[in-house]
Order: C-alpha cells, then sequence, then structure tokens
C-alpha cells in the first residue's frame, strides 16, 4: 500500500468519524431539547397548581372564618366604614389577595412572557377593584408590587 492509498483511507475513517460525531451530537440535541421542552411543561403545570392553591387558600379562609367575609364585604363597600381592628385586618386581607394575584402574574410573565396569558386572572384584579373600598386602600397607600403589576393594576383601574 503505498501512501497516496493510505492517506485516502486515513481521510475516510476521519469522515466516517467525523459524520458518526455529528449523528450522536444530532440524537444528543434532540434528547436535550426533548428534556428541557419536558421541564418548561411541568414548570408550568407546577405554576398553575400554585395559583388554583393559592386562590383556593384565600376563598377558603372566608368560607371557614364568616366573620372574615363579612369584613372583605363591609370594607369593599367603604373603607372608612372600618374601625381600626377591621381595617387592619381588612388591609392584611387585600395585600393577601393581591399578593396572591402578584405572585401568578410574575409567574405567568416568566414563563410565558406574555401578558395576554394572563386574562383569567386580569378579571379577579377587575372584581377587586370595582368595589369602592379597594380603590380607596389602593389610593391611600402606596403597596409594595413589583412594578409590572403595579402597572397592570393601574391599567385595570382606569377601565373601572
Amino acid at each position: 500500500m503505498d501512501w497516496e492509498a493510505l492517506g485516502a483511507s486515513a481521510e475516510l475513517i476521519g469522515a466516517v468519524a467525523i459524520f458518526i460525531s455529528l449523528v450522536y451530537l444530532g440524537v444528543q440535541i434532540r434528547q436535550n431539547t426533548q428534556m428541557i421542552a419536558s421541564n418548561m411543561e411541568a414548570t408550568r403545570l407546577a405554576a398553575f397548581e400554585r395559583n388554583v392553591e393559592s386562590g383556593n387558600r384565600s376563598r377558603e379562609l372566608m368560607l371557614l372564618y364568616p366573620e372574615l367575609g363579612e369584613l372583605f364585604l363591609k370594607g369593599c363597600k367603604d373603607l372608612d366604614a372600618l374601625d381600626g381592628k377591621e381595617r387592619f385586618r381588612f388591609v392584611l386581607l387585600l395585600r393577601n389577595l393581591f399578593s396572591s394575584i402578584q405572585g401568578a402574574y410574575i409567574r405567568q410573565l416568566t414563563l410565558s412572557h406574555d401578558p395576554e396569558e394572563f386574562a383569567g386572572s386580569a378579571r379577579v384584579i377587575d372584581e377587586l377593584v370595582a368595589n369602592p373600598g379597594v380603590r380607596q386602600y389602593i389610593e391611600r397607600s402606596d403597596p409594595d408590587w413589583r412594578p409590572e403589576f403595579r402597572a397592570l393594576v393601574e391599567e385595570r383601574l382606569k377601565m373601572v
């Protein structure tokens, strides 16, 4: 076997090795892409479950403690109708509700980057801010909301 034939054989072996490496790399990329998609779906599902649990907890409090439900309804009508203790509890309740909604909104933005997919929860904000007592709370306090959530609530307030 002369040097030319040996060189050609080496090139052929090298080309086959590169081809096999590229096929292997393609398989690895495909598996990695499938794993990432699966992980993203699991993350979305976990976020959805977290949102449902958060909303259920708020509703459960109202069911378990009827006086809390009454306080909520009274505060929603007029913040000024509440005495000091009632106002304190009502404000804490609103902070919890808005905190849950804010968490859902931020999770939605983080996972899908699309604020339009938040339409269902935006209706909850609409129902809250439609109440005079809730609007009084927002106007008189400076809730510690993230800027993107504050912008959403302000946008929803303009629609009332």
